[in-house]
């Protein structure tokens, strides 16, 4: 059976190892293509998308799914409430409604 080795004898180990080139792997991680998504319409995202920036967060699946009912209830969509709820708080806080769907 094999032994364990300790986490510090790991690092040691990893540490030891030779490197083919290190500074053409960090350069290689350190520029990364990503979409473009311009003002202009020009990028990768749905006209309906441009300019605009993803809000999200992590509930429970319980909320999520009384989010989808009452937009189905409500005839709208979950953009649209979701919206409603950024203007009610913005409001509250005496801030611009500026949120749209």
């Amino acid at each position: 059976m094999k032994q364990k080795r300790s986490l510090s004898e790991a690092l040691q180990v990893v540490a030891t190892r030779p490197q083919a080139n290190p500074t053409a792997t960090r350069q290689a991680t350190r520029h990364v293509e990503l979409p473009v998504d311009n003002q202009d319409g020009s990028g990768s995202a749905p006209p309906s998308r441009v300019g605009k920036r993803l809000i999200g967060g992590h509930f429970n699946r319980a909320v999520s799914r009384q989010l989808r009912e009452l937009a189905a209830r409500e005839e709208t969509t979950v953009q649209a409430l979701l919206a409603q709820a950024m203007n009610m708080l913005f409001a509250a806080r005496g801030l611009p409604e500026i949120a749209e769907p």
